[in-house]
């Protein structure tokens, strides 16, 4: 079975957002014996929030989405 990775860490605009509490945002990282899943989700999302996001795990290539937001 594959080794879990030993971070996920998620980007906006090439900066870390995991840990930042300010932006409405939660990161949640769910492993079972077979997969790693992460999921971002940002709360009450405004126009500062329109760029690419980036889920960068330790052992795989990083996946990337542009996301635009509109009033």
């Amino acid at each position: 079975s594959p080794t879990p990775p030993q971070y996920v860490f998620w980007y906006h605009n090439n900066r870390m957002i995991n840990y930042d509490t300010t932006r409405g945002s939660s990161v949640t990282v769910q492993t079972d014996s077979s997969s790693t899943q992460s999921r971002l989700t940002i709360y009450h999302a405004v126009e500062s929030d329109t760029g690419n996001y980036t889920c960068s795990a330790s052992n795989t290539k990083p996946a990337s989405i542009y996301v635009f937001v509109t009033e």
